[in-house]
């Protein structure tokens, strides 16, 4: 309806124009005829030959100058006069010729109006359908627009929106499966810790037993050695158990907000080392980074993350960079090594509990998804951002704009 209505108002405004311009344009055409034929103009160029005339026979000896005047004069006036019997068919013609222009201008203009109005219905029914799909719960919505009008604007609007929806979507579900997770971990260490203390005990005092039982004989070795050997097993099961227990018990973050480049430097510098086959660095930030986080669970990740690749790079050894930045609202902090990078296989459930490539008894893959859980409560994220042959760069993020946090010193 406003389509019809803009087009209606434009096209009246073309009529209003046109009537004003040939209106203006026949009486100007008519004032230059009416100067043009005018009697006192005709009665003045008849006099003109009269007088030529006479001059000529006054002065014979400029009678052939007289004559050639004469002759101009006479072919002037008969041409106003073929003006004057003709000047109704030459305004008709003129009139016709302008009206025709116009008609071709109108019909011009009409006609790149409506194109431009058929396109822009065809995107803004694209933007509905965006808008529609958003609504239906649809994420990752592709509108298709690159131009940078009020429609293309509206669309990186609704495109962003989306990915921000999906990325919280992508949040919540990560913090409701490692909620899931931990229970499930709370549960396994509650069940596992009461036989494994009784166990333990047993077996202490199976070992006393066996070191007080007079001279060594082989029976009694070998009680002592499978009591020792049992007890290390146990104290393996007694580390499971605890990281079960960290891993279910993992307390809510203290915020404080702070730049993360000075609780880098000193982290490196802490950290230097650590790690025999590790080389720390730290690229510069070019600004303040602000981030609200808690120094003590942003360290466990970092050296969860340092452990990752201490382990993957192995007797060859390789440096660790650390590397700060802030788009789209968050305060991208980037650890990338120069190991092997993260196998494919292992990519799609990194981030989940007792995902690991470790052989048996080298760890239990609690690590990342702990570290992933820690950036989730500080409601920011940690991710893959690349993985190759050349390295594997893990990233975290800080929303930047965070109320109701304490300022750190």
């Amino acid at each position: 309806m406003n389509l019809k209505v803009t087009l209606t108002t434009i096209l009246g405004l073309l009529a209003a124009a046109a009537l004003v311009f040939f209106t203006f344009e026949r009486e100007l055409a008519g004032a230059w005829f009416t100067f043009g034929v005018h009697p006192e103009v005709t009665g003045l160029l008849e006099r003109s030959l009269d007088d030529q005339k006479r001059l000529a026979r006054g002065d014979p000896a400029h009678a052939p100058l007289y004559r050639q005047r004469f002759d101009a004069t006479r072919a002037l006036l008969g041409r106003l006069r073929i003006l004057e019997l003709s000047r109704g068919e030459i305004v008709g013609r003129y009139e016709a010729l302008l009206l025709g222009l116009f008609a071709g201008i109108l019909t011009l203009g009409s006609t790149i109006y409506a194109v431009r109005a058929r396109r822009q219905e065809v995107r803004l029914t694209r933007l509905q359908g965006a808008l529609a799909e958003l609504a239906a719960g649809g994420t990752d919505v592709r509108v298709g627009e690159r131009r940078r009008d009020l429609i293309g604007r509206i669309a990186a609007m609704i495109e962003e929106t989306s990915r921000v929806i999906a990325r919280d979507r992508r949040r919540l579900a990560s913090l409701e499966n490692l909620s899931a997770w931990q229970e499930a971990a709370r549960r396994q260490a509650h069940e596992m810790r009461t036989p494994l203390t009784a166990a333990r005990l047993e077996l202490s005092r199976l070992r006393e037993i066996a070191g007080h039982a007079g001279p060594a004989g082989e029976a009694e070795a070998e009680t002592g050695r499978l009591a020792e050997s049992a007890l290390a097993e146990i104290d393996r099961l007694g580390r499971l158990t605890q990281a079960f227990t960290a891993f279910a018990r993992l307390p809510e973050p203290t915020l404080n907000r702070r730049d993360l480049g000075p609780f880098l430097a000193e982290y490196v510098e802490t950290f230097a080392a650590a790690w025999s086959n590790l080389a720390l660095r730290l690229v510069p930030p070019g600004g303040a980074c602000a981030a609200a986080f808690d120094p003590e669970m942003v360290r466990q990740v970092l050296v969860n993350l340092c452990d990752n690749s201490a382990l993957a790079l192995g007797e060859r050894g390789g440096t660790v960079t650390f590397s700060l930045a802030t788009a789209n609202g968050w305060t991208c902090l980037e650890v990338a090594d120069d190991g092997p990078g993260v196998a494919a296989a292992i990519r799609p459930r990194l981030f989940e509990p007792y995902a690991t490539t470790r052989r048996v008894g080298e760890g239990m893959g609690l690590g990342l998804a702990l570290s992933r859980k820690i950036l989730l409560d500080h409601g920011g994220d940690l991710e893959l951002a690349a993985s190759s042959g050349e390295g594997a760069v893990f990233r975290l993020l800080f929303p930047r704009v965070f109320p109701q946090v304490m300022e750190g010193p």
